[in-house]
């Protein structure tokens, strides 16, 4: 990608929401940062992952002090050590780090294209089961979308339409997910949302479908 840099602020990407669906390239993305946390990646929690080029890791002074990421210390002055052990204070999650790269692995042989194709028609398949449900309003239709249907029902509460269905067995997010600034544009309280994930299926679509159209008759 070719940007223009005129005011050299460094750019950090959240990629938490797209390492699981889709594959990521931070040298393609020529970015400055890149975080992800490990269980949106099938992974253990408490863990993540930080890219970042190296002569700004190098700029940067450490976030915590600990063992192993000093080189050497005097009274006079404190030298830190190299990338990566200066951001890596006393003793790591050793076990965390070992799970998520087992994640990764289970991820990379399923292969993120397999992944992804399976998640978009899921996608796609909600999308069109929902189309005809009475006060149904899909918010978010970007092109490229993966494995998210946000909605609102007409006159019912995202967080009564999470609980109906957690009686009915199946499990969604409602609320602001974290992004009250997005909320205000659309001028709605909350949302609801389903996820889509390399395990689920279009039965399971079916189940939350059937008990969206049974919120409507009960609210009715």
């Amino acid at each position: 990608m070719d940007y223009e840099y005129k005011v050299n602020i460094p750019i950090l990407i959240d990629g938490a929401q797209a390492v699981n669906h889709i594959k990521v390239d931070v040298q393609e993305l020529d970015c400055d940062f890149l975080a992800f946390s490990g269980h949106k990646i099938y992974g253990p929690t408490g863990i993540g992952i930080l890219y970042g080029k190296v002569d700004l890791l190098e700029a940067m002074p450490p976030y915590m002090g600990g063992g192993d990421m000093i080189s050497k210390v005097t009274f006079e002055e404190t030298t830190y050590n190299e990338l990566p052990h200066k951001f890596e204070a006393g003793t790591p999650d050793i076990a965390g780090a070992i799970g998520l790269g087992a994640a990764i692995d289970y991820v990379n042989n399923i292969g993120i294209e397999n992944i992804r194709n399976h998640e978009t028609e899921l996608l796609n398949y909600a999308a069109e089961q929902v189309a005809d449900i009475p006060g149904l309003r899909i918010i978010g239709n970007a092109k490229d979308k993966t494995s998210v249907l946000s909605f609102v029902l007409e006159n019912i509460h995202p967080h009564d339409i999470g609980t109906f269905l957690d009686f009915e067995g199946v499990a969604i997010r409602t609320g602001h997910h974290c992004t009250q600034p997005l909320m205000q544009r659309f001028k709605i309280p909350a949302t609801s949302r389903a996820s889509f994930g390399m395990y689920n299926t279009k039965k399971e679509i079916d189940v939350l479908v059937k008990g969206l159209k049974k919120i409507i008759e009960v609210f009715g």
